[in-house]
């Protein structure tokens, strides 16, 4: 009665040394996250390798032109296949209201059913998804973005809207600047205490830029006459301070 089933398990394990296995499974359909951004449509894959009928293959991912919406089928290399659809374009376009408070900006939205922000539109893959609005930080310098409204299937186009951006902080100056000489060289010497908008020292030879600096000694070659040089503070968003003074006497 035991040898029937030792030869089975015999043959099992004959099965399973000599590396033959039962038939997978295929993989299982794709997932893919698909984007608009006006007459471009774009498409990447959540898992495994796909391949987007009508798509080309770019550096962000498959992309489409067509104002359009259309259906086309996804196939999962080695897995199964799925049938997807996109919208198409609206010529409407959302509404955009600003509502500054302080350091931040409440953005509403308005005419479509969802919205999409984007930071980008180099990178389709930088949209958040908001229903209403959404609440932003405003910096020193003006910053942009682009809003993309959803009505059923189909999309508006990208609109731009910008922040204010917010009164910079006044720019201190450099202190106790003087020159030294040595040889056929002058130096350029000040103090200063950089704060968290310090980007460089600007060095000017009368009107004329000639240099910038994050120390604080700067190089000239010596002039034969009488000249004017200057040291300003550029800060990270770019503005510059008003500027010190040091008249060089040969």
């Amino acid at each position: 009665m035991l040898r029937p089933f030792l030869f089975g398990s015999v043959f099992v394990f004959f099965l399973h040394s000599c590396g033959i296995k039962a038939s997978t499974q295929p993989l299982q359909p794709p997932v893919v996250e698909i984007k608009r951004l006006g007459e471009v449509v774009y498409l990447r894959s959540i898992e495994g390798e796909v391949i987007p009928e009508g798509f080309e293959k770019k550096e962000v991912g498959w992309v489409k032109r067509s104002s359009q919406g259309f259906c086309f089928n996804v196939k999962r290399l080695e897995g199964k296949s799925s049938n997807q659809c996109v919208g198409g374009l609206l010529e409407q376009e959302p509404t955009v209201k600003i509502d500054y408070r302080e350091d931040r900006a409440k953005v509403g939205f308005e005419g479509f059913d969802s919205y999409e922000l984007y930071f980008s539109l180099e990178d389709p893959w930088s949209g958040k998804k908001t229903s209403q609005g959404i609440e932003l930080e405003r910096d020193y310098v003006e910053r942009c973005y682009f809003v993309v409204g959803k009505k059923g299937k189909d999309y508006s186009k990208p609109v731009k809207f910008c922040l204010e951006p917010l009164p910079h902080p006044p720019m201190r100056d450099v202190e106790r600047l003087e020159y030294r000489i040595s040889g056929d060289r002058v130096y350029l010497l000040w103090s200063y205490e950089p704060d968290r908008f310090f980007k460089e020292f600007v060095i000017f030879e009368g009107d004329k830029e000639v240099g910038t600096t994050t120390g604080y000694v700067f190089e000239l070659k010596r002039r034969d006459r009488e000249t004017l040089y200057r040291v300003k503070v550029r800060s990270i968003y770019g503005k510059e301070s008003q500027g010190v003074e040091v008249l060089y006497s040969p």
